[in-house]
């Protein structure tokens, strides 16, 4: 499934679903999860930054030091961090928050590292102390803005491995430059179809409450018996796709494999039918950009491939249309943004009397540009 960022504060967390982040072009204040763990009823959230991210137990509307949940974030781009979830296994391998040479290990700024040695030394110990620790919800980044994709819930520990085979201490960068760094080693547990509730946020965030009426069966049993005694992800684990309008497909990848495709046949038919710039005739196609005239983040799956809604453009003229500073009106006569100087006009080859051929079906995609996305004073 496919959440919209302002349905965020009311979505499940469900396997394998995209949770989209705001668009205001501030990733702080774009971050899905910040919003998607705003719990009603309670005033904290999570915080928007790093890979470790708490919210607190709450009593009358003020937090306390107890942790309800965390969120651990991984983007994924970090070559020297590879966090990865073995699917098969349903192993998740996620590194500390220590990066800095000379520092010691626990002493991080989101003090991620020592929550990891103090969830997983109460793993390893009794059920009394499994019940202190938070639930923790694993999130990727997905590589388009600021949306995230919800991996599952892992508790610390793996089947058949001791504590200090689960959360290995290790030395990383060259002798004059080491530090040392958790490698950790969860196991992603199976959840219920229906995902996870926000009544269980809810729970885990009142420090009164019990957190055992709408938590997972899954989560239950770790806290009884421990990392020996789960169930993992089933690696055809698939999460079931309604009709409803925030539904797009059950994968990030496969959306993004939609999106190569959709627009490689959308700058193919653009080439096709006049492999130049618009605006200064150059043409060489490698370096031709398929602009859309209403923006992909705008448009509707239809209006994403419409032949009539892209222009190709050079690379300067593309960046000029993309960001309002130049335009069209519906005879394609060009429209000139008034916070371009002359000199800026002249050194981006621009004047009143350029003119591009447009069609009818091109009127609605060029009237909605002017409107929304060209700059005037």
């Amino acid at each position: 499934m496919r959440f919209k960022y302002e349905h965020l504060g009311v979505a499940p967390l469900l396997i394998n679903s995209i949770y989209e982040g705001g668009s205001k072009g501030n990733p702080a204040a774009d971050d899905p999860l910040t919003k998607l763990f705003k719990v009603h009823g309670f005033n904290k959230s999570v915080g928007n930054r790093g890979g470790f991210r708490k919210s607190n137990k709450e009593v009358n509307g003020k937090s306390t030091t107890e942790i309800a949940y965390a969120v651990i974030f991984s983007t994924g781009k970090v070559k020297e961090w590879p966090d990865s979830l073995d699917k098969s296994t349903g192993t998740f391998v996620y590194y500390g928050d220590n990066r800095e040479p000379g520092n010691h290990y626990l002493n991080t700024k989101q003090l991620g590292n020592s929550l990891l040695r103090d969830i997983f030394n109460k793993a390893y110990e009794s059920e009394e102390a499994r019940k202190s620790i938070p639930p923790l919800f694993v999130f990727e980044s997905t590589g388009i803005g600021c949306n995230v994709e919800f991996l599952g819930v892992a508790v610390p520990g793996i089947k058949g491995k001791h504590r200090a085979q689960s959360l290995e201490l290790k030395t990383f960068g060259e002798e004059s430059n080491q530090f040392q760094n958790y490698k950790a080693h969860f196991t992603m547990i199976n959840i219920e179809p229906e995902g996870i509730r926000r009544e269980w946020l809810a729970e885990l965030k009142d420090i009164n409450r019990d957190t055992h009426k709408y938590a997972p069966k899954e989560w239950l049993r770790f806290v009884k018996d421990g990392p020996e005694g789960v169930i993992a992800l089933d690696s055809d684990h698939i999460q079931i796709i309604d009709d409803t309008p925030h539904v797009a497909l059950p994968s990030e990848k496969q959306y993004l494999s939609k999106v190569r495709t959709t627009q490689g046949k959308f700058r193919e038919s653009l080439l096709k039918a006049s492999p130049e710039c618009k605006v200064c005739g150059m043409n060489i196609p490698e370096l031709l950009v398929a602009s859309h005239i209403k923006p992909w983040k705008d448009c509707n799956d239809e209006e994403r491939i419409d032949f009539y809604n892209g222009l190709l453009l050079c690379p300067t003229h593309n960046a000029a249309f993309d960001k309002g500073y130049i335009s069209f009106n519906t005879i394609g006569k060009i429209v000139i943004s008034n916070y371009l100087s002359k000199q800026n006009k002249k050194l981006l080859g621009l004047d009143d009397n350029i003119q591009i051929q447009l069609e009818d079906r091109h009127h609605y995609y060029i009237d909605w540009h002017m409107k929304k996305v060209f700059k005037d004073k």
